[in-house]
């Protein structure tokens, strides 16, 4: 058999200066590429959040998955990024090998392993040293640090079941004490992260939290999780945090409003970007959508801050390339209002 040859992608460094613009997306196929690439770094981002399906590998032959890593890392585009934007990911089902599947994936060891190599994480990586890929960075100095937490929301996670529901099948909440997305380990290490110093807090789910509207992939299939999740970021006062997510082939903002039946004491948004090169799901709305924030079209989202004051501004941003140029959303976020925990 033909030698397959597999180029890893080098990762920049990051600057010492505060970090002002990120970007991020979901849903990619090299095969499909549309210069999506191109446009992401035309707005000159500090770093690129890639949040899962960032290739559609979809099986059990590493080969393959190998195969489709190097279409990615070869892509002319996404490779001239990679050389000056550290890319920061974290996988989703289609990456992790299998459509919607947890910790009942048989290759799920050596496809950690390619996730790893592909991204070109370093040998004594921290995330090399436990099961599954989640890993978390803080960048800038001090006072202005930005924490990246990725989240793997697939090698812990438990079986899900489909029922049907009509016409139509959904998945079944699952409530049981061996219920879980993240697992004890992960979790351990998510309460640890919560009590690291870091003025702006950056959580990607592959998979969306807040929303629960909608018959898909989400928290809220195993809620006590999502339960949990609330209550941690509720108990561990962690300042001024936002959550990222893939998955859905649309773009949102979602909000947990401060003081609502979560109980949280300060506003929570989720900025959901997905596909970049295919989207188009159907509107599944929610009463915890921004208004004005849903679109179907192919999209990445930008985060700009503004560390102007103690605390730091958020201007939320959709993007999308029918020309890509065009904004489609801009959710700002005033953490200056953000109650000091304790």
């Amino acid at each position: 058999m033909k030698k397959l040859l597999f180029f890893a992608t080098v990762l920049p460094g990051f600057a010492q200066e505060p970090i002002t613009r990120i970007a991020c997306g979901s849903c990619y196929k090299p095969e499909r590429d549309n210069g999506i690439f191109r446009a992401i770094a035309a707005d000159k981002p500090k770093a690129f959040l890639f949040m899962g399906d960032n290739i559609y590998a979809d099986t059990d032959d590493p080969k393959i998955m190998k195969e489709k890593y190097r279409h990615l890392n070869i892509q002319p585009d996404y490779a001239a990024l990679a050389k000056t934007v550290p890319i920061i990911p974290i996988w989703d089902d289609h990456d992790y090998g299998l459509n919607d599947a947890g910790r009942e994936y048989k290759m799920k060891e050596e496809s950690a392993q390619l996730f790893f190599e592909a991204f070109n994480f370093p040998k004594h990586h921290e995330a090399k040293k436990t099961p599954g890929v989640y890993h978390s960075r803080i960048v800038g100095p001090n006072g202005k640090r930005v924490q990246f937490i990725m989240l793997d929301t697939r090698y812990f996670r438990s079986p899900l079941k489909k029922i049907k529901e009509g016409k139509r099948k959904v998945y079944q909440i699952e409530k049981g004490p061996d219920a879980t997305i993240l697992g004890r380990i992960q979790w351990q290490w998510l309460e640890a992260q919560l009590k690291k110093a870091a003025e702006l807090r950056i959580i990607v789910s592959s998979i969306q939290i807040i929303n629960t509207e909608h018959r898909f992939e989400k928290w809220s299939n195993i809620p006590q999780e999502r339960t949990k999740l609330l209550k941690l970021l509720k108990d561990s006062s962690p300042g001024p945090t936002i959550i990222l997510s893939g998955d859905r082939h649309f773009a949102e903002v979602c909000r947990i409003r401060a003081n609502g039946k979560e109980n949280l004491p300060f506003d929570l948004y989720e900025m959901i970007c997905s596909g970049m090169t295919h989207a188009g799901a159907p509107n599944d709305p929610s009463h915890l959508r921004v208004p004005g924030t849903y679109s179907r079209e192919v999209n990445y989202g930008l985060i700009d801050i503004n560390w102007g004051e103690k605390k730091p501004k958020v201007t939320l941003s959709v993007k999308t390339p029918k020309a890509v140029k065009n904004t489609l959303s801009i959710t700002s976020l005033d953490f200056n209002k953000y109650p000091t925990l304790k």
